[in-house]
């Protein structure tokens, strides 16, 4: 399961989400380094846990803490878990210092049409989702071609904005999620700092597969 749906299907705080956001994903074909920094945690009984976490993706290059200040009070990166098996995916997380905010990049596991039809499919039935109040609009000037899609996590009370665009042979997927009481009417597509922030990063993203 990717990112951009993790939080669909996600039961709890922000700080699920955001944990979501760094264990998720099929498999990709861009994969991280494996892991080189170990930490080691006491849990129950004593027993040690020893958890790897990853260093940061090159993505956090185009993603940095600035750019995240602007969307997130007090952004702290937020490492990935190592996975037991297979490859870590590639994706750039923060979150905000509250734990009432998250942000995420990353690269689309799947083709920019076949994003594009899931989110419409949400729209039709957002309930099965645990979703409501789904809209998917078009955005200008991003990419080749590019959407927004806004929901609001009823159980998790969360407001999620994902954009998604294409640029050449990716499609990236930037995904900011708050906490939020009751749904809230997003901003139009063109106000929206997510959308805004897609906007100035696209250009430093890399371009080839």
């Amino acid at each position: 399961m990717m990112v951009r749906h993790l939080s669909r299907a996600a039961a709890g705080s922000i700080a699920a989400l955001a944990c979501a956001l760094l264990t998720a994903c099929s498999a990709s074909t861009h994969s991280t380094p494996s892991a080189v920094h170990d930490s080691t945690a006491r849990g129950a009984g004593s027993t040690k846990v020893k958890v790897k976490t990853l260093p940061k993706s090159h993505l956090c290059t185009v993603l940095t803490t600035d750019v995240a200040e602007r969307l997130l009070a007090d952004p702290r990166f937020t490492a990935q878990v190592g996975p037991d098996k297979g490859g870590a995916p590639d994706v750039c997380n923060y979150a905000s210092a509250d734990g009432k905010a998250a942000l995420s990049l990353t690269p689309a596991s799947r083709a920019y049409a076949a994003e594009l039809s899931a989110a419409h499919a949400l729209r039709a039935d957002p309930a099965s989702a645990g979703m409501r109040d789904v809209r998917v609009e078009t955005v200008s000037s991003l990419g080749q071609r590019a959407f927004r899609e806004t929901s609001y996590q009823t159980q998790a009370r969360q407001r999620i904005t994902f954009v998604v665009w294409n640029a050449g042979y990716r499609t990236w997927v930037l995904t900011h999620a708050t906490m939020a009481d009751t749904p809230t009417t997003a901003a139009a597509a063109s106000d929206d700092k997510a959308v805004q922030v897609a906007r100035s990063i696209t250009a430093k993203l890399p371009t080839s597969r």
